[in-house]
């Protein structure tokens, strides 16, 4: 068996008999949830801003429920806890609206944590410690999961849950409103948390559920979209598996092992959502949509008799005819391929399992048989040399079908990130997840130089590729927060694929939009987070939006 790349625990199971119990219990409060119970501790969620832009047509992705907090918070409130969601990925002044709709409002204060927010969470952890020192905090989500010493170590955080957190939560929450957490915490699997004296603590790992059958249909009415003038947004971003049977290196899995629902439990989550939520569109976050043949097949079976179109992430590899034709005639619109370079050495070194005759043996079978193909580039990775780099940007002009680009980012817990770390590339841990706050996928970046490469042809293939983009599957998205950014008008529509899927002038108002940098990210540009030769290597020739933001400051603007 190869050698693990992500932590141990990572890779360990669900399966002993008090993650039984709570399995069965959300399959039964699923049927039957429990009334809210108002004498139980009340549960804010919350959920901070992300710096990351998506280009036309996908910025549904930006504002739409998701699974991870959707999922924590539907058990809750299947369970009779008070439960509320706070959201505030595009608000102006993120920092203060979660805090103005914490403080005095909770018993129990959750954060989702992103590879992208680590300063938003621990400054609103020591903002609600500072204010309510007896409220307990919770973290939860991938960057946690990553690097759960950083939390313990540096942030308010008093309970760090490990990969998954249905299970946990649900056990944690019962302890507490049992006022047994002193006593239970230490038996409590999966979580790293602090001992009276205020030691940083870990408890044996819980692992990931064996049965994603026992997971509830999503409560999206918790999510304060819901109630808004506008009501909820058609678009949901859900999955019907989690892990993935690769090990590339610059990916982090919280859930590394591949588990899937069924196709009974498939055909009732997509019938909820249709029918109690009107979702007309979904983004399949599975790593890898058709890793299974007969399963993506009976998957896609239960999806066709919901109408409703629908996009997905997959490899090149693992795409044949019976596959794109299910996924075509389930309405899928456009499936998105971890191509992301086609240098031979650059694959092998990124453990990818691919090869440029895979991509264009996926990207043919995929056009031929009336589905968009959507590739994920990136730049700069280790082994890319000038001639494979240009041979992508010329592959990604030629075929006007690129879905996503970005500078490589050293994500926590990846092999890449254990390197940079080694090599000295990460002058501190604190410092990156201070810096990876600023990263907005723009052409603009910052960027570790871990290629070698000059920045001026990594920035230079960046803009063509960028240039190549296609349009997302959704157009006439009408939820727009007011406060959006909008970056880089671009009057050239690309091929006629493009207009005629988008019409012409499909982008000339803007490329990307996202929501605005959180005040402050001024103070995490990279000559402010690495050492001066790293800083030097990728970020003197365009100034980033962090580093405009810290000029305007200077002068004296907003």
């Amino acid at each position: 068996m190869a050698q693990k790349s992500l932590a141990l625990e990572l890779y360990s199971n669900a399966d002993e008999a008090v993650d039984q119990r709570y399995m069965r219990q959300m399959r039964e409060q699923d049927d039957e949830p429990v009334p809210t119970d108002p004498s139980l501790p009340s549960f804010t969620l919350v959920v901070g801003p992300s710096p990351f832009s998506m280009p036309r047509g996908w910025e549904f992705f930006l504002t739409s429920p998701y699974e991870g907090a959707s999922y924590i918070s539907t058990v809750l409130h299947n369970a009779g806890f008070p439960v509320r969601i706070v959201d505030v990925r595009y608000a102006l002044n993120p920092l203060k609206t979660a805090f103005d709709q914490i403080v005095g409002q909770t018993d129990v204060l959750g954060v989702c944590t992103f590879e992208d927010n680590f300063p938003f969470c621990r400054e609103l952890m020591q903002m609600v410690r500072d204010a309510e020192p007896d409220v307990p905090i919770i973290c939860g989500g991938s960057l946690v999961t990553s690097v759960p010493h950083v939390f313990m170590e540096s942030t308010a955080c008093d309970v760090a849950v490990i990969s998954e957190g249905e299970i946990t939560i649900l056990e944690l929450m019962e302890s507490f409103a049992a006022g047994k957490w002193e006593q239970d915490l230490p038996n409590v699997r999966g979580i790293c948390y602090r001992s009276p004296a205020g030691e940083p603590k870990r408890t044996r790992a819980r692992g990931q559920m064996m049965d994603l059958d026992s997971l509830p249909r999503m409560r999206l009415d918790l999510w304060p979209q819901y109630h808004s003038p506008m009501g909820m947004q058609p678009q949901i971003i859900s999955s019907y598996s989690r892990g993935c049977k690769m090990d590339c290196s610059f990916c982090y899995r919280t859930t590394p092992q591949v588990r899937a629902k069924s196709q009974e439990k498939m055909d009732r989550d997509m019938a909820w959502l249709k029918e109690q939520y009107g979702v007309d569109f979904c983004f399949f976050v599975d790593l890898t949509f058709s890793s299974h043949r007969r399963q993506t097949i009976e998957i896609c079976d239960a999806i066709k008799d919901h109408d409703i179109r629908w996009t997905c992430l997959t490899r090149c590899a693992d795409m044949d005819v019976p596959r794109v034709t299910a996924m075509r005639d389930s309405g899928c619109d456009i499936i998105l391929y971890g191509v992301e370079s086609l240098g031979t050495e650059v694959l092998r070194e990124a453990r990818k399992g691919s090869s440029e005759n895979l991509t264009v043996r996926a990207m043919r079978t995929t056009f031929e048989n009336d589905v968009r193909f959507g590739s994920l580039l990136i730049v700069g990775l280790p082994n890319e040399s000038n001639e494979s780099l240009n041979h992508m940007v010329q592959f990604a002009e030629t075929y006007n079908h690129v879905t996503r680009v970005k500078y490589l980012s050293a994500m926590p817990g990846t092999t890449v990130y254990k390197q940079a770390i080694a090599s000295g590339l990460i002058r501190s841990e604190i410092d990156h997840l201070n810096w990876l706050s600023i990263e907005q996928a723009l052409h603009e970046d910052e960027f570790l130089n871990i290629s070698g490469l000059s920045e001026g042809a990594c920035r230079d293939a960046y803009q063509r590729i960028y240039d190549a983009y296609q349009p997302g599957p959704v157009m006439d998205f009408k939820h727009y927060p007011e406060n959006f950014w909008y970056f880089h008008p671009q009057p050239h529509d690309g091929l006629d694929r493009s207009t005629s899927y988008a019409g012409t002038g499909w982008r000339e108002k803007w490329s990307s939009a996202a929501g605005g940098l959180a005040p402050g990210s001024g103070r995490f540009t990279l000559d402010q987070c690495a050492s001066p030769e790293v800083a030097a290597l990728g970020s003197r020739l365009v100034p980033s939006g962090a580093e405009m933001m810290r000029r305007a400051a200077a002068l004296g603007g907003a």
